[in-house]
């Protein structure tokens, strides 16, 4: 006799009990076999950063440096921060921090004569003696380097100039109270 459709055959109870402990056993062989294959992958890795130099690098060097970057910074820099760390390693230091301040001191429509490009990299500006680089972060403000003086139609248009280590101060049209080794200065008062 056929067993009706739509209808479930009721298996016995010691079907029902056979089915639950080959359930309970395969989670037990699946958690077994999850811990020894974490095992062997936490000695695998483990080999591997103790015997293969760039994995020590990675960890050693980068990782470690991170971390100490990012404890030496605010949880949440500004843009200006983020690329004060990224180009000068702290904030406040660095070059992209004098470039920041540049920006502050002067306004968009500026058009800012800057030292000769041999003296940009006697003070120890790698990035600054680059037109790209420069007109990059100083955007919309436009920029003209004393070397182009002769070339350039920017240079009789300039407003502002940046005077360092005493250079500039003679092209301003008033007295400077306190000089300092990095000023940016309006050429005319």
């Amino acid at each position: 006799m056929k067993p009706e459709k739509g209808k479930k055959r009721e298996k016995t109870v010691s079907a029902q009990k056979n089915e639950a402990s080959s359930g309970s056993l395969n989670f037990i062989s699946g958690l077994f076999f999850n811990i020894i294959g974490a095992a062997v992958a936490g000695v695998f890795i483990y080999a591997l950063f103790s015997n293969v130099q760039g994995y020590d690098w990675l960890l050693n060097t980068m990782l470690k440096g991170n971390f100490e970057t990012i404890e030496q910074n605010p949880p949440d820099p500004t843009v200006a921060q983020r690329y004060e760390i990224k180009w000068g390693g702290r904030i406040g230091m660095g070059e992209i921090s004098y470039v920041n301040r540049i920006k502050d001191q002067t306004p968009d429509s500026a058009i800012i004569i800057i030292p000769p490009r041999k003296m940009l990299t006697d003070v120890g500006f790698k990035s600054m003696p680059e037109m790209p680089w420069l007109t990059y972060f100083l955007y919309p403000r436009k920029v003209v380097y004393e070397d182009d003086k002769d070339s350039s139609k920017l240079y009789a248009k300039a407003n502002y100039i940046l005077a360092l280590n005493g250079w500039g101060m003679n092209k301003v049209n008033y007295q400077i109270q306190k000089p300092e080794a990095f000023m940016v200065l309006p050429l005319k008062k």
